[in-house]
């Protein structure tokens, strides 16, 4: 059992292009917190709504040229 919650999860994207699961963070603040702490080199900070956003977009796009 997991006590994380998935409204929660943030994410980074760094400039070398990885995305990073931050985890469960609760706001932007803690996030790049969390992303400076880990001395990531963030381009842009996402949370859930717009992280599934992204991951729907590659999907579509994938299933339809793949």
């Amino acid at each position: 059992m997991t006590y994380e919650s998935k409204d929660r999860q943030w994410f980074a994207l760094s400039s070398s292009g990885n995305l990073w699961a931050l985890g469960d963070c609760g706001d932007f603040d803690a996030a790049e917190e969390i992303a400076n702490d880990l001395e990531i080199d963030v381009v842009w900070i996402a949370d859930t709504d717009t992280a599934m956003q992204w991951m729907n977009t590659i999907k579509t796009t994938m299933d339809r040229i793949v």
